[in-house]
């Protein structure tokens, strides 16, 4: 059983006041020396958290990154800090970046969206609460800038289950992002007004592999992790979806209701696994692909941003990236949604020259960091099976037809077990027509109850030539891994428009279509 830490090390959760006394000027710098206060207003106890200074930690003071050293727990000093008439300073740096801090009493903080989990030598947690401190001398106080989410996790599961990821989201707050934050000298200093633009409503804490701890089973392990984040809620309280991951990207989700997070004060929320809702990424419904195979869609077409070698779903089914395509290269930082035939080693691949794609490698090889973040765990459907769900499962033509969503058109898929959702309605088969997506048509609201219910959705995106874009948004063409054996050049993929559907040769494998992943059941 892992125990509760009752001593968890918190980065700067305190008021830390840096005394003048002992510094020295040399070259026009100054050593200051940093001790932790046990202020009224630092709430330096709060749940029995120590504050306690590291090595190395890192504070932007006025225009210049400055690191801890000789750290003892509640004492630290700050050496070479340029000398001037006052000092404005965040903890940790990394939140105000490489910019001068020193003329504004209003600085723009960034919280991290997903904050990495960090342990000690004892294999506590490091909880770097943001600070933020104003002088006119070489005493300064630092005072919090946000509260914490303690999350509190039991397993009544059968099993033990290894914690790769803890999310918060809020119903309308902002729980991460860009933010102001006064920092003038008062008591009172917090976080001001997020900023919508650059601002998101969760925020995640991320167990890295070596430090994902193993979550036991049985009613008395208990284990508390802490997340920070601005305030919310208010008087009255805010509903939050809370979902935890395990590392092999099964998730849990727990809906808490009227949750209120105040300035240097915790939230506290108790979650139980006792079973788990799906796997990330994934969406509900089940298809089959063979008399003994069913799979689950994923949430949205394939994407990949090559600047961070990042692979990600889309948000929605019916997101696509569209003519933004067409800047597909190694060092672009957008991101590219058309890829070659079996491009998983080489997603940014171009070439014209068909002998380059002579090798399929599934996209599903690489991890998805909204798919669970594991490699090798998604796959590309095969020719026979496309052919087997699309025409051979029971009732197959009554589960396809086209239509739009808001305007985007595509075709839908609805799984083996499907009920209506009340006040929808379907139709199944094609357009009698070339580009009529009227078929069906959707509101956002009404698409969230058919994707509830399990209905699936490729939206007609296009095709790629090399660096060329055609038939965006009134042709769908999706990849199968299986190539075709009569045409060398070529693969198969699913072919279709508003009043026809095939499943047939891709033309070349140089030619850049969609990829929609599946999990198998």
């Amino acid at each position: 059983m892992k125990r509760i830490n009752t001593t968890m090390i918190v980065g700067l959760m305190a008021t830390i006041v840096i005394v003048a006394a002992g510094c020295k000027r040399e070259y026009g710098t100054v050593t200051l020396g940093a001790n932790i206060d046990n202020g009224r207003d630092a709430k330096v106890y709060i749940d029995n958290l120590t504050p306690c200074w590291h090595n190395n930690d890192l504070i932007r003071v006025n225009n210049q990154t400055c690191t801890t050293s000789a750290a003892l727990g509640s004492s630290a000093q700050i050496t070479d800090v340029v000398g001037s008439n006052h000092y404005r300073a965040i903890y940790p740096a990394d939140i105000v970046g490489n910019v001068d801090i020193s003329s504004s009493s209003t600085i723009a903080v960034t919280l991290p969206h997903e904050q990495q989990y960090e342990v000690d030598s004892r294999g506590d947690q490091k909880v770097k609460v943001p600070m933020g401190a104003y002088s006119d001398n070489e005493s300064l106080t630092f005072h919090n800038l946000c509260p914490l989410i303690k999350v509190v996790i039991s397993n009544r599961m059968d099993n033990d289950f290894v914690l790769g990821r803890i999310t918060v989201a809020a119903a309308t707050s902002y729980l991460s992002g860009l933010c102001s934050a006064s920092v003038t000298g008062s008591p009172n200093d917090h976080i001001g007004t997020m900023v919508p633009s650059s601002a998101s409503h969760d925020v995640s804490l991320v167990f890295p592999a070596a430090n994902r701890p193993t979550i036991g089973r049985g009613d008395r392990d208990t284990y508390i992790y802490y997340i920070v984040a601005p305030e919310f809620g208010g008087d009255e309280g805010e509903n939050v979806t809370i979902t935890l991951y395990s590392a092999n990207g099964q998730y849990a989700t727990f809906e808490k209701p009227g949750v209120s997070l105040r300035h240097n004060r915790m939230a506290t929320v108790s979650l139980t696994v006792e079973q788990w809702n799906g796997y990330e990424g994934a969406l509900p419904g089940a298809f089959s692909v063979s008399a003994t195979r069913q799979v689950h869609f994923s949430q949205g077409n394939l994407q990949y941003q090559a600047s961070t070698n990042t692979w990600r779903f889309a948000e929605h089914q019916y997101d696509y990236v569209g003519i933004a395509n067409i800047n597909i290269s190694s060092t672009y930082n957008g991101w590219i949604d058309l890829f070659g035939w079996g491009t998983g080693n080489n997603p940014t691949l171009a070439s014209t020259i068909d002998e380059d794609y002579a090798s399929f490698v599934d996209w599903g090889s690489n991890a998805i960091s909204n798919g669970g973040n594991i490699a090798n765990q998604w796959r590309t459907l095969n020719r026979g099976e496309w052919q087997y769900l699309l025409n051979n499962r029971i009732n197959a033509a009554s589960k396809l037809g086209t239509g739009n969503i808001n305007g985007v058109g595509g075709l839908f898929l609805l799984p083996d077990s499907w009920t209506l959702p009340l006040g929808c309605s379907f139709t199944s088969g094609l357009a009698s027509s070339m580009n009529d997506w009227t078929h069906n048509s959707y509101t956002l609201a009404q698409w969230a109850q058919m994707e509830s219910a399990g209905a699936v959705f490729l939206p007609a995106s296009g095709i790629r030539d090399v660096t060329s874009l055609r038939n965006v948004g009134s042709f769908g063409y999706y990849h199968s891994s299986t190539p075709n054996y009569y045409h060398e050049d070529e693969s198969y993929c699913i072919f279709f428009q508003s009043a026809y559907l095939f499943l047939s040769g891709t033309g070349h494998f140089s030619e850049g279509i969609s990829v929609r992943p599946v999990l198998d059941d």
